[in-house]
């Protein structure tokens, strides 16, 4: 029975919040969508604002999730942040952006791993 994709991908979601839960994050919003772009999970970690991604793959091969975090992807999910960021008004310390991989490997729990700082928005230097 073929995996449906977008299921995958909730779930993915669902899994990677609870995931970053148990890493000391504190999530304050999920499946936030603009015009410009989606943010998959808004957290904070301490007083570091994390944008975070959540790419999810049946296996390894071509380069695994985090292979699919395109420049494209960083992109819109920078411009996401930053439409975010001009509605909040709250101050932090740090602005990072954070992927989660899930790989599910044909198994009933998947692979999961975090990378902080998985890049940059190249444009802003070191401050918001």
């Amino acid at each position: 029975m073929p995996v449906d994709r977008l299921d995958r991908g909730r779930r993915s979601e669902v899994l990677a919040g609870q995931f970053l839960e148990k890493q000391d994050y504190c999530i304050l919003k999920t499946n936030q969508s603009y015009r410009v772009g989606e943010i998959d999970i808004i957290a904070t970690e301490g007083n570091t604002l994390c944008f975070v991604e959540v790419r999810s793959t049946g296996s390894l091969q071509w380069g695994g999730p985090f292979a699919t975090v395109t420049d494209r992807k960083r992109q819109r999910l920078i411009r996401a942040a930053r439409f975010y960021l001009a509605q909040e008004k709250s101050v932090f310390e740090e602005i990072r952006f954070d992927v989660v991989s899930v790989v599910w490997n044909d198994q009933e729990e998947p692979e999961m791993e975090l990378i902080r700082h998985a890049f940059v928005d190249d444009s802003q230097g070191s401050s918001w």
